[in-house]
Formats: C-alpha cells, structure tokens, sequence
C-alpha cells in the first residue's frame, strides 16, 4: 500500500477512535468511582504541596483511604492539575492518553504477525470494543496497566526479532531501554509485579535456552533488561516491606514510602475455598462483570468475539508449540506467557476485569488471530469475501447498538457525581450554610473535589482508616440522631429520599430543594421556640 495512503487511513480510523474516548467524557461516565475521586485529590495535593492528600512526601504508592494507590496515573494526572487545574478533564485525560496507547501499540503488536492487514483489524477492532472504551473513560489508577504493559510488551517484541536477525548483535541499550519500560509499568498497578515477574521469567528462560549457540551473549542481555527493572522493583518492595513488616515509614530527600491504615498483602492469597469462584470470574474478561468496563448485552468485546478469541488461542498454542520444537522464538509463546501471568494475578488478588486489564491486549491478540486463522479455511474468493462482509455486519451493528446503549441511554440514576454535592450546598443561604449538615450518599473525597482543603487540614479530620467523615459543619455519614435543625443531603434516587421524605419532623416545616441529582432537605422552625 502507498505511505501517504497508509497514512490517511490510518489518520482516519484514528479520528473515530479518538471521538470515542473523548465524547461527553465530562458526564459519561456521570457516577465516580470512589477511588476516582481519591486519586483526583491526591493529585490535587501533589501538584500544589508536593504530598498526597494525607501528607505523605511524594510517597512511592500514594495513600488511599486504608491502602495504596498506584503511582503512575496519580502523577501524571498531578501533571495536568499543575497545568490547567483540578476538574474531571485533568482528572480523565491521562486514561484517555493511556487507552490510545493501548490500542496503537495493541494494532502494531498484531501488525508483527500479520503486517498491514493485522494492524488495520486491531486498530479497528481494539477502538470498538467496548471494554477498550470504557477503560479509557474514567480515572481508575490500576487502568493505566493496559496501556502501558502494552508498550513495553511491544518494545520487547521488536526488540527479540532484531536480536533473531541479528544474533552477533550485542543490543545492551536496547535491552536496557525494554527492562525501563517494563520497570515503570510495575508503577501503574501495584499488582502489575507479579504479572511482570511472572512474564519476565517465562520470557527469560524462553529466550535463553531456545537455543544453546550465543546463550552467553543473551544472558548478558537478559542482565541488562533486568538491571533497571530491578533497580526501579526496588521502592516498591520497600513498600511491602514496611507494611507487612510493620516498619517505621522511609522517607527521603525525594521520595517516601508511608505506612499504610491496613496491610493490604493480606489481599494476595490462593484458597481452595475462593478457587471455584475465581475460576468462575475467569469468564468475565470474555462475558462481563457487571462494573465499570463491559456492558451486559455487548459485553467486553462483544459476543461474536468469544468463538475468535479461542480459535486464536488454540492456533497460538498449536504455533507456539512447533516454534519451540524448531528452537525459534515464538510471539505466540510470548502472548500465551502473558495470559498466563495474568491469570495467575487474578486468581491470587482479583476480582473484576479492572484487576486482569492487563490481559486484554492478549485477548485482543487472539481474536484477531483467530479472524485470520479461521478467513484462511476458505480457499475461494467468494467465500473469503462473504466472511469479510459477515464480519463486517456482526461487528458494525454491534458497535452500533453499544454505542447507543452507552452514549445515549439514560444516567440520571448515577450516584456520586463530580461536584454534585458541592452544587447542592450552593442552594444553602449563608445562614442554612452554618448548620450542621449531613450528606448521606458521599465520602467526603466527593465534596473536597470541588473545594480542596489542605493536605494538613485533611489528615487532622481523619479517621484511622482515613476517610474524613466530619470537616466543621460536614458530616459524611449517618447522624447519630436526626433532628430538624440539621441539614441533610442525598442523592435523588437514594433511599434516603424515602426516609427523609417520611419522616415527621414535629416544630419544623421542611423545605426541599433540588439539583439534578441531588435534593437537600432544610427545615423551618413552625414556632418561636422549635424542638
């Protein structure tokens, strides 16, 4: 294909893909995950104090309520808040910069195996599916994974078939610059270490052993892949050393490592009586989980896509396999390495798809593998040319229904809002203001989105898990007892809205009023003296 027509192509798939992620991206998702909002004042705190929201110096994991939160997306979102401020765009944009990452350097994996015409079908299959737009709409830290695993996994591809063609080639910095990228990735997850160590020790004795000639030479290389990964491993096991071995937190001239409310290495465990239920979770990165990155009816990358993924995976073992016996190096093997560590990873710590996000580049990888693998059983032109159109109409009326459903269906009922609590309490007159109010739906992250208090101010309020329940006058939780001269506020399609509703507030006539999503209930004395 001619460069400048490759090139508009490419420019023109890209524009769509873009729109995708960037679409209404203010109110869609509208609900926030809690530890969006976390991460989006920690942020706020690094950028203007140099600390996360609880004081802590730079902190290598920054704090999180009772845990840790990863290092990468936090930064990088303190970068766009130094620049333009703390709101959902700067919030936002880092997932949207990492889930393009994903999807172009996904396609150029793909393009390895199967040149131009893989990377065409990955750049376009990756920038509909739907788990690949929704994990670049909201700021979930442990996201920015897939983005950057994909990266590195792309750099070391590369970088092994240079060293297969040219085997005298000592390639240090080239292995060094693979071992960077790998090393920063252990910062956007803080369980990405166990699915790099995991990878990095299949890949290793893979790429030593293949074959005996010039095993010194890789051994060599393989040290300067592991010197930077191993040096920036380091702060990170510092972490779990302080906190599982309950040591005084480190800090340093440039960095701290803080000791977190609870020890959270109690999360990594293999039991036999949780295996049945993991094992069933497994099914979920295909199907959905019912979160935050599939859809109920598209799933994650829709249904059409399950048959694929399986042939592609048994045509990569099938590969794989005679690659080993032919004492070659195999991108299969590398694949089915990765998945592999990635189910390992889930079945030790997960849960949901956003714990295994890793692993979708891979299924991405096998669908299209298994589109191509399965076009190759039709010999005759027609019959290739009725696939391709099947294909096309599977994957065109999907999107089109995905689309529809997520764009445009109805999301008033969303809970936690950005800025939604705080615009309730503008209604407040100045002297409503100086009640004591009560919000029933909402950590106090929520509220300190839109109006920030200083790390120190934040830390003295809060509880020993870290959550800041009461600031002055605001209260983030139930009242102990209700009364009328208090101020509540709830989402609108809480069932605190009954409650409150319903109850009888004897002296005091009650006055509601409304945000679009909020409704804030005041009261008026009936008599002079009120009860």
């Amino acid at each position: 294909m001619n460069k400048k027509i490759c090139y508009i192509t490419v420019a023109g798939i890209l524009f769509p893909v873009i729109f995708l992620r960037l679409f209404h991206i203010s109110t869609l998702p509208l609900g926030m995950h809690i530890d969006e909002a976390g991460l989006g004042l920690n942020a706020w705190s690094l950028a203007n104090y140099g600390t996360d929201r609880y004081g802590n110096f730079m902190p290598v994991c920054p704090s999180n309520f009772y845990g840790e939160q990863s290092a990468f997306y936090t930064y990088f979102c303190a970068l766009l808040v130094k620049l333009w401020g703390l709101n959902i765009y700067t919030l936002r944009i880092p997932g949207v910069v990492l889930g393009l990452l994903a999807v172009l350097f996904g396609a150029l994996l793909i393009k390895e195996k199967w040149g131009a015409r893989g990377f065409f079908a990955g750049l376009i299959l990756m920038g509909i599916f739907p788990y690949f737009i929704m994990n670049s709409r909201f700021a979930l830290d442990c996201n920015a994974m897939l983005g950057a695993l994909t990266v590195s996994f792309y750099a070391l591809v590369r970088l092994l078939k240079k060293a297969e063609l040219h085997p005298d080639q000592r390639l240090y910095g080239h292995f060094a610059l693979t071992g960077l990228l790998f090393g920063i990735t252990l910062y956007t997850y803080i369980v990405a270490a166990l699915v790099i160590s995991v990878f990095c020790i299949l890949f290793g004795l893979h790429y030593l052993f293949y074959q005996k000639n010039g095993r010194c030479l890789r051994f060599r290389q393989l040290l300067f892949l592991a010197l930077p990964l191993c040096v920036l491993a380091v702060p990170l096991i510092l972490v779990v050393c302080v906190n599982y071995f309950d040591l005084d937190p480190i800090v340093t001239p440039f960095f701290s490592i803080p000791k977190m409310a609870q020890n959270r290495t109690a999360e990594v465990s293999l039991s036999l009586s949780g295996i049945a239920s993991k094992l069933k979770n497994l099914t979920y990165p295909l199907t959905s989980d019912g979160k935050y990155g599939s859809s109920d009816r598209y799933w994650t990358m829709y249904p059409w896509s399950v048959a694929f993924v399986a042939a592609g995976g048994i045509a990569s073992l099938d590969r794989a396999w005679k690659e080993l016996r032919s004492k070659t190096l195999s991108q299969d093997f590398l694949i089915l390495s990765l998945t592999f560590a990635e189910i390992i990873m889930f079945l030790l710590c997960g849960y949901y798809n956003y714990h295994i996000n890793g692993i979708f580049v891979a299924l991405a990888w096998f669908c299209v593998n298994g589109i191509f693998f399965i076009g190759r059983l039709f010999r005759k032109h027609a019959a290739r040319l009725a696939y391709i159109v099947l294909l096309v109409s599977l994957y065109g009326t999907s999107f089109a229904g995905f689309v529809r459903e997520y764009y445009f269906s109805d999301t008033s009922a969303a809970f936690q809002i950005y800025g939604g609590v705080y615009e309730a309490i503008s209604l407040l007159t100045p002297a409503q203001r100086k009640q004591e109010i009560y919000v029933l739906d909402e950590v106090g992250e929520f509220y300190f989105l839109s109006a920030p208090i200083s790390p120190e101010a934040f830390a003295d309020n809060c509880n020993e898990l870290g959550y800041l329940q009461d600031y002055e006058n605001l209260h983030f939780r139930e009242p102990a007892q209700y009364e009328g001269s208090h101020i509540y506020i709830c989402n609108r399609h809480s069932g605190w809205y009954g409650i409150l509703s319903a109850k009888d507030w004897n002296g005091y006539t009650c006055d509601v009023k409304q945000t679009p999503h909020y409704v804030v209930f005041c009261f008026t004395p009936t008599s002079p003296t009120g009860s």
